[in-house]
């Protein structure tokens, strides 16, 4: 007697039978998958509620089980289909069946093997170890091989006499469920428990086995049980194609919920396991139609005068950074458990205390980077991987300060190819000590510095490498043989050698100011990660910061601060001007007696991948940018951040919401190119005007102009000067020198003089700029800001010019924008074709939908058609409304009034009201 595996695996041999054996095993394949997927999803998302995800209600709750549920029994199927053609293909092998069924198993799994292999090598340790790639290959190919075998072991399970009355293969059979149902739970639970967001290859390998294992433990269920017979008989097909149909159905419910609530998506992606890998790779996206800004806020009523900061232009500077220190930790922020920091403490009492300070990353790379420089390191990084930002040890030295700087090589370990130039420049500090070394070693080095060096003025960085992961208990300081137990020992080690350090300042070097504060902190599962760089939570990013300066009473200051304020309060205590481009406040007036209201503190930012976080007053708002949910916590009635408020205070969050967009185009704002330009292509000094001219400053325009027609400027600093008084916003003081300088014995000069005399409205100078289009030999700058102010004459000729700079403006998104605004008004068709090309670029795509609608060829109503509807971004689908009213057609009527009904933006569905109201009403554009 054949027994089911027999039937599943066994070579065709001619007629009908045959056949439906070999469908019927795939059947049997599908029905596990569904099975199998289904429990591993439910497990994963009830065993998220049960542990407990705040602001998930009971409903939520069954959405977020449900979509889990379906959406990893859907997944299960696709695996179980995969598996059963895979074996009806290996059956035509004949007697080599299993051969052919290890090849393609191996096949398959060779790629994930390969991944995962190399990838178990990137960590920090890891990577160290001799031979990897050889080891990696090993791997890789030892997971093939397991792949090989793992058909065999398939059928292997199903062998035997195979009969319903064999006591012994139904023994058999239950215990290789057991087994197999025993690695999956374990499976599960490491993937739960162990190294809790990080190295993603280690949990996608356990989500993949998991699944794997449970659709095999259901296939044994099945074949035990026999529900499903090896047959493929209409009653059979019946059943499969119901169980498919309903748990579509829920997966398309569930998936339409998550994308309605921000919570249930935020408890998907954060708190589960499996069915975030899942969802991660699923090919229909669960993006929300995230919000953006579309208006400015109103500016704030004008308020009076922050009073002045104190200033010790003389005064030592030492900075005291405590790798991984959670603020929760230090006893003067509240820490009762044990006496981790009575040194720190002791400090503590005399300084000012800043109880809700924010590092800019959760890891120390970019965190250390944004307070050397006062900047949002992490986003600069982005936008500007090549662009070098000078540390406050640069600007020090400039006003004979001497340096210096104690830290180990793990400051440069997270993207250290952007951090390369502070890692040659060594954050351009004088006296350097680069090495990992315990704390009270680096204690002494920092003493030696100071007796053998000995600085007349001096600012000093140390950073002390304990408590950073992996924890080691101090025998002085035997708290206990638990991570934290750990953790804690090694924050009284740091503390004792931070003592002693700040006694000898105190006793050898009176007046110091002294800065302590943590580069971030450390997660113990609060949200169930552990470590650090993983989250925005306040266990990852809230730190310790005391400020210590001599005169200065103590006190503590209860708003939000960020580590990017030290560097330009350091700069306001020594007396010494702030660069323009800094980001970080100036926390002087808080430091005044009296300080200033804390009220008048700015919101505190952070970021890690793409998460933002932004915290004002008792607010706080995290938002993934690219999955497109935000969690947003009271932190005065949840500090421990455990309940989403998200869908319960939807005004307060967009409000923050608003704020975190309006700071991330600031930094397009503030971070215009100063280094290196036309007049200095070396670097070298160039006069104030042409730096002012670089930010956007509109009152460098006086100075641009005297120096445009100076004979004693080199020519390359009059060229850029005339350049830069076209850039900005045209003034009329400046028009009469840009008239003159048409006449400039220098040819770029004059041409650049001749655009910005045209856009202050000297007809005179038209046909020189009409020239300047025709020359294709001349810089495409200079042609396409001829272009814009004949544009702004409501002249096409530069449309082509002007079309073809789309291509090359995207690293400028607001000149981008500018020239964007223009091709509208002049309403020509000749600029549809690339306002097409460029509209899947999401930075400028509002205004190229507007654009498109003011140009009105019907050539972009299919695009404008399908941005209303499916656009992800609700301004975008708003002005698509708007535009295709402009076109006016009526036969749009059906696609707006589908929006009107189905958007569940009310601002999208109100312009599309409108839309319709307008073509209605015969009042196009």
């Amino acid at each position: 007697m054949k027994t089911a595996g027999d039937v599943r695996w066994s070579a065709p041999s001619g007629g009908g039978a045959r056949f439906e054996a070999r469908r019927g095993g795939l059947a049997a394949w599908m029905w596990a998958g569904l099975c199998g997927g289904g429990t591993v999803g439910a497990a994963d998302t009830a065993w998220a509620v049960a542990r407990g995800v705040g602001g998930l209600g009971v409903v939520q709750a069954l959405k977020l089980i449900l979509l889990g549920a379906s959406w990893l029994a859907l997944g299960g199927v696709v695996a179980g289909t995969l598996i059963g053609f895979g074996g009806r293909l290996a059956a035509f092998a004949g007697r080599r069946r299993d051969v052919a069924a290890g090849a393609l198993s191996a096949l398959v799994a060779l790629p994930f093997t390969i991944v995962v292999a190399f990838a178990a090598f990137t960590g920090h340790r890891a990577a160290q170890i001799p031979g990897k790639r050889l080891l990696a290959t090993l791997m890789a190919l030892a997971g093939a091989a397991v792949a090989f075998d793992l058909p065999r072991r398939i059928r292997s399970l199903d062998a035997g006499p195979g009969t319903a009355t064999d006591a012994h293969s139904r023994w058999r059979a239950r215990l290789s469920i057991a087994a197999l149902c025993l690695v999956a739970i374990t499976a599960e639970a490491c993937n739960q428990f162990v190294l809790r967001r990080l190295y993603p290859w280690f949990h996608a390998s356990l989500a993949v086995v998991t699944g794997l294992l449970a659709l095999l433990s259901a296939w044994e269920v099945r074949s035990e049980i026999g529900r499903l017979r090896p047959t493929w008989s209409p009653p059979n097909r019946l059943k499969l194609a119901a169980a498919l149909s309903v748990t579509l159905v829920a997966a398309v419910f569930a998936g339409s919920q998550a994308r309605r609530s921000q919570t249930i998506r935020f408890a998907a992606w954060e708190r589960t396991t499996a069915t975030a890998q899942f969802l991660r790779l699923s090919p229909v996206s669960l993006r929300s139609r995230a919000t953006v800004v579309g208006e400015r806020v109103d500016a704030e009523a004008d308020l009076p005068p922050l009073p002045p900061g104190p200033r010790r232009p003389d005064a030592d500077v030492i900075i005291i950074t405590v790798d991984a220190l959670r603020a929760d930790h230090v006893g003067a922020f509240g820490y009762a458990r044990r006496p981790t920091t009575p040194h720190i403490d002791q400090l503590a009492a005399r300084s000012v205390r800043f109880s809700r300070a924010y590092a800019q990353a959760p890891h120390t790379s970019f965190s250390v980077a944004s307070m050397l420089t006062g900047k949002y390191f992490p986003t600069l990084a982005r936008l500007a991987p090549a662009e070098v930002h000078d540390p406050i040890a640069s600007v020090l030295r400039q006003y004979a300060w001497r340096t210096a700087g104690f830290y180990p090589p793990a400051v440069f370990f997270v993207d250290a190819q952007k951090l390369k130039a502070y890692a040659d420049s060594n954050f351009s500090f004088e006296y350097v000590k680069f090495e990992y070394l315990e704390a009270q070693k680096r204690v002494d080095q920092v003493i030696r510095y100071y007796e053998i060096e000995k600085p007349r003025r001096s600012f000093v960085w140390v950073h002390f490498f304990e408590p950073h992961e992996p924890y080691v208990a101090h025998p002085e300081f035997p708290f206990g043989g638990g991570d934290m137990d750990r953790y804690d020992s090694e924050i009284a080690y740091a503390d004792a050698a931070i003592g002693r350090l700040l006694a000898y300042i105190r006793d050898q070097r009176p007046g110091t100011i002294v800065i302590l504060a943590a580069d971030h902190g450390e997660e113990f599962d609060e949200h169930g990660g552990r470590y650090h760089g993983s989250s925005l939570f306040d266990e990852q990013v809230h730190v310790p910061l005391l400020m210590s300066i001599p005169g200065v009473s103590p006190r503590t200051v209860d708003r939000p601060v960020e580590l990017i304020d030290i560097t330009p309060t350091v700069l306001g205590l020594l007396d010494i001007p702030v660069p323009v481009r800094m980001r970080g406040t100036d926390l002087g007036p808080w430091l005044a007696t009296p300080p200033a209201s804390a009220d008048r503190l700015p919101p505190a930012f952070a970021e890690v991948e793409d998460k933002r976080m932004i915290v004002r007053d008792h607010e706080k708002l995290i938002c993934d940018l690219n999955w497109g949910y935000c969690a947003y916590h009271d932190l005065t009635l949840d500090p421990g951040e455990h309940r989403n408020l998200i869908d319960d205070r939807p005004e307060p969050a967009a409000a923050l919401r608003r704020l975190l967009d309006e700071w991330l185009d600031g930094h397009v704002q503030f971070e215009p190119v100063l280094a290196r330009g036309a007049a200095n292509p070396n670097g070298e000094q160039v006069p104030k005007a042409i730096e002012r001219g670089r930010l956007g400053d509109l009152l460098a325009g006086p100075g641009l102009a005297a120096l445009m027609l100076s004979t004693d400027e080199p020519v390359a600093v009059r060229r850029e000067a005339a350049q830069l008084l076209v850039t900005l916003p045209p003034r009329a003081e400046t028009a009469a020198q840009l008239s003159i300088a048409v006449g400039d014995r220098d040819s770029l000069v004059a041409d650049w003089a001749a655009i910005g005399a045209v856009r202050a409205g000297d007809a005179r100078a038209v046909d020189r700029v009409g020239r300047v289009l025709a020359d294709g030999s001349l810089p495409r700058a200079l042609r396409v800001r001829g272009a814009l102010a004949l544009a702004a004459r409501d002249d096409r000729t530069g449309v082509p010019t002007l079309a073809d700079s789309l291509d090359d403006c995207h690293d400028d998104i607001l000149f981008c924008r500018l020239v964007i605004l223009q091709l509208g008004k002049l309403k020509d068709r000749r600029a549809v074709a690339a306002l097409l090309k460029h509209l899947p670029e999401v930075q400028n795509r509002r205004e190229m939908v507007d654009a498109l609608g003011d140009v009105g060829d019907p050539v972009a109503i299919p695009e404008l058609v399908e941005r209303l509807r499916h656009d992800e971004y609700v301004p975008v689908r708003a002005q698509a409304a708007r535009a295709l009213a402009k076109i006016g057609r009526t036969d749009l009527i059906p696609d707006l009034e589908r929006a009107a009904h189905e958007d569940t933006e009310p601002s999208v569905a109100a312009a599309a009201r409108e839309a319709i109201a307008t073509i209605r009403g015969g009042r196009p554009g």
